[in-house]
């Protein structure tokens, strides 16, 4: 984890009004916006990675695969605009939408990612 970035996502965390937390001291928050559970986490590489779920994924094969294949064109679609990725996670039973921050971000950037994801996955979220 990296202090420079766990500084960020405090600074952040105030100037949004968000309590300082022991998870926050640990490098992770976890907030709601807009009816959009994101999570923010900090990584060793210095980034911070921000990410919300867009929808479950059915169980069946054929509805999951069918989800997916919208899921890739949307995201070739969106790509040019915002730079979002969609990600399956390891059990395949959601989908979410993250964007990660380089090392040296600010607190407007990471306010910025913050919106845009919440802003994506409320599109997404009509799209599929």
């Amino acid at each position: 984890m990296s202090a420079a970035a766990q500084n960020l996502m405090q600074q952040w965390a105030i100037a949004n009004k968000i309590p300082v937390s022991d998870e926050l001291r640990a490098g992770r928050l976890a907030l709601t916006i807009d009816r959009v559970r994101m999570h923010l986490l900090t990584l060793r590489s210095g980034e911070i990675l921000v990410e919300a779920r867009v929808r479950d994924l059915p169980s069946a094969p054929v509805e999951q695969n069918l989800i997916l294949q919208k899921a890739l064109a949307l995201s070739t679609a969106r790509m040019s605009e915002v730079s979002v990725s969609p990600v399956v996670d390891d059990a395949a039973t959601l989908l979410k939408l993250q964007t990660r921050l380089p090392p040296l971000a600010t607190a407007e950037d990471l306010d910025k990612a913050v919106s845009m994801v919440v802003n994506e996955v409320e599109f997404w979220r009509e799209m599929l």
